[in-house]
């Protein structure tokens, strides 16, 4: 995995390396698939010199260096909801060249308190919305993301999504869909097969502690 992020209108116009990211699915109750997405920067500070500072905190480097790197994660805290990704019968298809794009949070947001897809650690704990993420199958198998995204310095006080985010990562694989608990063994597979289109490329095991399907060839 190898990527990068930009925060347009920050003091590094390159953007900040990506360190780790995580993508994982799981099938609700109901047999939906949802996808949970974990990415994480390299150090501000390790991320070139910065720009001239403007006259807002999030042009300033001194800001952001308070804070030290980004996470941006539905799995990292508690309420994050993820982005629903499948349904019964309108699989995502993890074999399939053609760029597949998922949304979450569009603005405006109506309940500021409702639990969002994705949290963020950025200039503190903010928050962010907006999500386009867009799916493109590399012709290894492994994946392309390219995310884009908005902003808002909730930290600060702040409530208007006035910031933007772009993310693109290569090489990704979607290592394993968790299982509901009570889900039989019989259903969980059906219930697969109706949401991805390669149901054989996956079994029954554990991961993170959770019976899950693992991707076991791309």
């Amino acid at each position: 995995m190898h990527g990068r992020i930009w925060f347009p209108g920050n003091p590094w116009p390159d953007g900040h390396r990506v360190t780790e990211f995580d993508w994982t699915g799981r099938l609700d109750d109901d047999g939906h698939l949802w996808f949970d997405l974990s990415l994480s920067t390299e150090l501000y500070d390790d991320s070139g010199e910065p720009a001239t500072p403007g006259a807002d905190d999030f042009s300033h480097p001194d800001a952001w260096l308070n804070y030290h790197a980004c996470t941006l994660s539905s799995t990292r805290w508690e309420e994050a909801t993820g982005v629903p990704a499948a349904t019964p019968g309108s699989p995502f298809r993890l074999h399939d060249a053609r760029p597949q794009r998922l949304t979450a949070d569009p603005l405006p947001i109506e309940d500021l308190d409702a639990p969002p897809a994705f949290h963020v650690y950025l200039l503190g704990h903010d928050s962010v919305a907006d999500h386009d993420i867009v799916f493109t199958r590399q012709e290894t198998g492994v994946h392309t993301i390219d995310w884009n995204g908005r902003i808002a310095l909730t930290y600060a006080g702040q409530e208007e999504f006035a910031y933007r985010f772009r993310a693109h990562v290569e090489d990704v694989v979607l290592s394993h869909i968790a299982v509901p608990k009570a889900m039989p063994d019989a259903e969980a597979h059906a219930r697969l097969a109706q949401v991805t289109d390669v149901p054989e490329q996956f079994h029954l095991n554990e991961a993170d502690g959770r019976r899950s399907f693992v991707h076991t060839r791309r």
